[in-house]
């Protein structure tokens, strides 16, 4: 009993020890990934000489040239509408329109005023020419020649109260229909049918389209390198097939608490592809294309402030350099310093290595 209790404890330990051998073979052998035994598979670049200028690059959200919110200026209930969420409306078109019964007929009440004191002046200036003549032969008293003076004087007061009165309730009637402003598409109707108007509510935010701008946040130290007019090359998220043309038509004056500067871009919109609130990436030139020697943006390994990457060698030995960089772009890297023009970079695969292993590699 003893025995097969023995020869089956030896087993076991016999399997175990097995096991941790082929664990430890998975971990540093050929199975680690990107590796076979000691070599590490990666993919590989040359430096390539091309054309690179400075740029700078920002982000905003694009608004229509010119946007507003559309408020009463009247009280009332609304009776018409006469424009839903994304239609577009000339200078003048009707967005709403308020009952306007009752400042209908103010309008008349005020016209009858205004006619009445029409009439009044026109027989005050009667009375005064009569008075005037009768003061001439002595059968008025100057006293009665200055009162009739000033009758007249106040008759056309009237008739000027009047008159402002009659524009005050002919504007209110027009103001009964509410209009657009400018032209443009109706972003957003915040009222409907029938509900109650007071003087100041919203009824509608409306983008004039035609163009569009883009606000950027330039720093101080950039804003000596860019003017008024410079061309834009505007990148939208939503439209990632296409580029715009824009150029710069404001620069703030006075910095924010940032010290940063806003500048307006302005561009054309003439297919209405673009639209209020999207997201776009903006890229101005700050100098001529220059060519440069560079390596593919993937090559570069940023450590904090450094920069470096890994040179392969004709061995195949990879080697990390400290390089020193100048303009990028998403896709390319300027080498200013730290590479020479025959070396051959690692591209993809770099997080598995470290100065001096083995490489293959990948066609």
């Amino acid at each position: 009993m003893r025995t097969t209790i023995h020869t089956i404890a030896l087993s076991t330990l016999a399997i175990a020890a097995a096991l941790s051998v082929n664990s430890c073979n998975k971990t540093n052998g050929a199975e680690q990934p990107g590796a076979t035994g000691d070599v590490f598979t990666v993919t590989v670049a040359k430096i390539e000489t091309a054309p690179m200028a400075a740029t700078f690059r920002a982000t905003g959200s694009l608004e229509g040239i010119r946007e507003a919110v559309v408020n009463s200026e009247t009280n009332g209930r609304i009776v018409a509408v006469n424009a839903n969420n994304g239609v577009r409306v000339g200078t003048g078109s009707a967005i709403v329109t308020v009952d306007n019964e009752l400042k209908a007929i103010a309008v008349q009440q005020a016209d009858a005023a205004r006619l009445a004191a029409e009439a009044g002046l026109e027989k005050a200036k009667l009375d005064a020419t009569r008075t005037t003549e009768l003061c001439k032969t002595g059968a008025a008293t100057k006293s009665q020649c200055e009162m009739a003076d000033l009758q007249v004087k106040a008759n056309e007061a009237q008739l000027k109260a009047a008159e402002s009165q009659e524009s005050l309730a002919k504007r209110q009637l027009s103001d009964a229909v509410i209009k657009a402003p400018f032209g443009g598409v109706v972003a957003m109707r915040y009222v409907n049918l029938g509900e109650l108007l007071k003087s100041g509510d919203k009824i509608a935010a409306l983008v004039d389209d035609s163009k569009m701008k883009l606000k950027i946040n330039i720093g101080e130290m950039d804003l000596p390198s860019i003017n008024i007019g410079d061309p834009v090359s505007i990148i939208v998220d939503a439209l990632p097939n296409k580029s715009f043309d824009g150029k710069i038509t404001t620069i703030a004056d006075k910095a924010d608490a940032a010290r940063s500067y806003t500048v307006e871009v302005e561009l054309d919109n003439p297919n209405k592809e673009l639209k209020s609130g999207m997201f776009a990436r903006a890229e101005i030139k700050r100098e001529a294309d220059r060519n440069v020697p560079t390596v593919p943006a993937t090559a570069v390994i940023y450590n904090g402030t450094r920069t470096q990457a890994y040179v392969v060698d004709d061995k195949g030995i990879a080697h990390l350099k400290g390089i020193k960089i100048g303009v990028t772009t998403p896709d390319r890297a300027e080498i200013v310093e730290g590479l020479q023009p025959n070396d051959v970079v690692v591209s993809f695969g770099q997080s598995q290595l470290k100065d001096g292993v083995k490489v293959r590699i990948q066609n």
